[in-house]
């Protein structure tokens, strides 16, 4: 026997499974978009009227080909008539904070379109960019761009400002170091002594034509005897030789300086002398 609950429950199933057959329950009771319905979306924002970003970051171990460049954009205003354009560098050495460069020729002013035509239309982009070279290392460098829009009065009607990415600049120049000197008796004669240098590039780049003076006991000038090393690749090293007398105990030494004309743009030009030791053989 079936109760009066029973029934009605089983009523309501019935019924239930009838209308959604039939669709008369709405979709959106099943987890699924209603046709029709409305969603909600996010307004987009319209684009910027202008930007700035670094275009490219050149690093090398000669400073005239280090260099940082930024490229701009300016789109028009309903009320600014003429587009202007300002770019200053900031720099931080390694450990500081950064500064401006205002030593740089041409930037620090600001900068219109040389067609006067160019911002009174709808359409217009003003387009510029920037390269700077020479730039010192170990550092970072970063562009700040000023934009102004001006009324047909000259007046400014609109001024921001962007910043673009870092620029860094490692420091990939050789490095010349006098590691060691050997001293021998040598066979060329008596009272002669044979000193092996060895010279090492400690950076991050070949260093070229690589020179090796010596002042030898005796000397009446310095430097008066050269070796040259054609190419030393960094971590490399090699072993340049010379031949003079030796020395006796509080005489003066040999001594020996790697790139004596500082040909060479180094990392570290104070590691380059070396001298031997007294009494040498």
């Amino acid at each position: 026997m079936t109760t009066d609950a029973g029934t009605s429950t089983r009523a309501v199933v019935v019924a239930l499974l009838a209308a959604l057959a039939a669709g008369a329950v709405p979709a959106a009771a099943t987890g699924a978009a209603a046709p029709g319905s409305q969603v909600a979306h996010r307004a987009t924002a319209p684009d910027p009227p202008a930007g700035a970003r670094l275009t490219a970051c050149r690093p090398s171990p000669l400073i005239g080909k280090r260099t940082a460049v930024v490229g701009t954009w300016m789109r028009p205003l309903a009320n600014g008539r003429r587009l202007a354009v300002r770019i200053d560098l900031y720099e931080r050495i390694a450990g500081g904070r950064w500064t401006l460069r205002s030593d740089v020729p041409g930037l620090g002013t600001w900068t219109m379109p040389s067609d006067a035509l160019v911002g009174t239309r709808a359409g217009d982009v003003f387009k510029y960019r920037q390269a700077v070279d020479g730039l010192a290392v170990p550092a970072s460098y970063r562009f700040r761009v000023g934009f102004r829009w001006l009324g047909a009065a000259g007046a400014v009607v609109r001024e921001t400002s962007v910043v673009t990415g870092t620029c860094r600049q490692p420091d990939l120049r050789p490095d010349l170091v006098l590691k060691a000197v050997r001293t021998d008796r040598s066979s060329r004669g008596r009272g002669l002594v044979r000193y092996a240098v060895t010279v090492s590039n400690v950076g991050r780049s070949p260093a070229t034509h690589v020179v090796v003076a010596a002042t030898l006991p005796g000397d009446a000038a310095p430097n008066r005897h050269l070796r040259t090393v054609d190419r030393l690749e960094p971590g490399a090293g090699a072993v340049v030789v010379f031949t003079g007398p030796g020395c006796a105990a509080g005489a003066q030494p040999a001594a020996f300086v790697a790139d004596p004309s500082n040909a060479l743009d180094e990392v570290h030009e104070a590691n380059n002398e070396l001298a031997a030791t007294c009494p040498a053989p």
